[in-house]
């Protein structure tokens, strides 16, 4: 059976979605193909980002309020930061008079939550338990070949994660280790929150860094307790994930944290593509958006927002391209250049930044000062949650100023030293 449709979109998580839902109630038919069955597990932090918020309401304000009421949510206050030495800060998403907050959620309910908005557009037509298994390119038209028959389109979005199969097909630059996270995750019950307002916990054990360990407090009481580590650490030092993360569990501070709480269910884990390299995520009639294309934040870890950020530009591009029937690879070029336009200048800062977390020495200054010293505190607020729109340019000048408090610190220790040892001499 052939079917035919203006765009085809493969993948059906925040990214796909997000791109049919800028889609929906236009002049466009969208079939979007998943070979899942929904509602279905997706291996996650569980964590959503003020940005994700204001992502989902740029799409559409009805849609962003309408998930602040769904049922699987908990809000979050902030973070609670633990460094190499055990300082702790606190990091609200805002300050408390603007009640803006942070939310976790199981990705099984949110992707299902967007999931069930996409079956309300009559344009859109979702196709669940669907592999793809060949992907052709003629001129006039993309054909996927899938178990449930062949689909045509005008335009294909790649949106399949990771391991895309679209980029697979179309031969694209796989994502090098150099910009790859590995993480497993499991879920323990009887953990409560460090306070009030639920803060999400993030711990920097000088093992494992730039990686660190998180643990994400849900609405059913359970809390997803994680790890992630850069591949090219993991290969230098020859880590086993599994086994550091059973270990850094036994070890303080997180072996107090976790006393009466009960793991229940297995370790799985996941690999994580961050952005921060350019390549190619487009082609003759055929783009890549999230996962797919390597934006996740390489300091954080967190992959929705940019995931439905790029497909509001892939849909915008789609719209703009439908009217002149132009898919080429050299128009689909600017989607590229607008991608990497947005995002890549804070990909990069963000990778100098995760440099720095190679210092425990330095992490140790900052969260130290941070509680004495509210304009270190408001910076870290800035970087971590993005506060007023913050521009890499303004994140930079920032670190430079604490790395400038940092450096005067050590001279004038090294200088009270040796005054000490002159004085003692004498």
């Amino acid at each position: 059976m052939r079917r035919k449709f203006d765009v085809l979109i493969v993948g059906a998580g925040p990214a796909g979605m997000a791109t049919a839902l800028c889609l929906a109630n236009s002049y466009l038919s969208v079939a979007v193909l998943d070979k899942a069955i929904f509602p279905r597990e997706k291996i996650c932090g569980d964590g959503l980002t003020l940005d994700v918020i204001n992502q989902l309401s740029t799409i559409s304000i009805a849609l962003g309020e309408s998930f602040k009421s769904l049922a699987g949510i908990q809000s979050c206050c902030g973070a609670e930061i633990f460094s190499p030495g055990f300082q702790q800060v606190s990091l609200p998403v805002k300050p408390a008079a603007e009640k803006k907050q942070m939310y976790t959620c199981r990705r099984i309910d949110f992707d299902n939550f967007l999931f069930q908005h996409l079956k309300q557009h009559s344009n859109i037509t979702i196709y669940e338990s669907c592999i793809p298994e060949k992907i052709r390119n003629t001129p006039g038209c993309v054909e996927i070949e899938t178990r449930l028959g062949t689909f045509e389109g005008r335009i294909l979005v790649g949106a399949d994660g990771v391991n895309s199969f679209v980029a697979r097909q179309m031969r694209l630059k796989h994502i090098t280790p150099g910009h790859q996270c590995v993480a497993v995750r499991t879920y323990f019950r009887g953990l409560k929150p460090l306070h009030e307002g639920n803060p999400i916990e993030m711990y920097l054990p000088k093992e494992i860094l730039p990686g660190y360990l998180w643990i994400f407090h849900l609405a059913d009481g359970t809390s997803n307790v994680g790890i992630g580590i850069l591949a090219t650490v993991i290969r230098k030092e020859k880590i086993r994930l599994k086994r550091i993360f059973a270990e850094m569990l036994l070890q303080e501070p997180l072996k107090s944290r976790l006393a009466g709480a009960e793991q229940i269910e297995p370790v799985k884990g996941l690999i994580i593509p961050l952005g921060g390299e350019r390549r190619e995520i487009s082609g003759n009639r055929f783009l890549l958006a999230g996962d797919a294309a390597a934006l996740v934040d390489p300091i954080t870890g967190e992959g929705v927002a940019n995931a439905i950020r790029s497909e509001r530009i892939a849909a915008a591009h789609i719209l703009a391209g439908s009217k002149s029937c132009e898919f080429s690879a050299a128009s689909n070029k600017a989607y590229d250049d607008e991608i990497y336009r947005r995002m890549l200048p804070e990909f990069r800062l963000h990778i100098m930044l995760r440099e720095l977390l190679n210092y425990p020495a330095l992490i140790n200054y900052i969260m130290g000062s941070a509680a004495n010293h509210p304009e270190i505190e408001h910076a870290l607020q800035e970087i971590m949650w993005n506060l007023d729109g913050t521009t890499a340019r303004k994140k930079l000048l920032i670190v430079l100023k604490i790395f400038h408090l940092f450096t005067l610190k050590n001279l004038w220790i090294s200088v009270l030293k040796r005054r000490r040892k002159r004085a003692g001499s004498g």
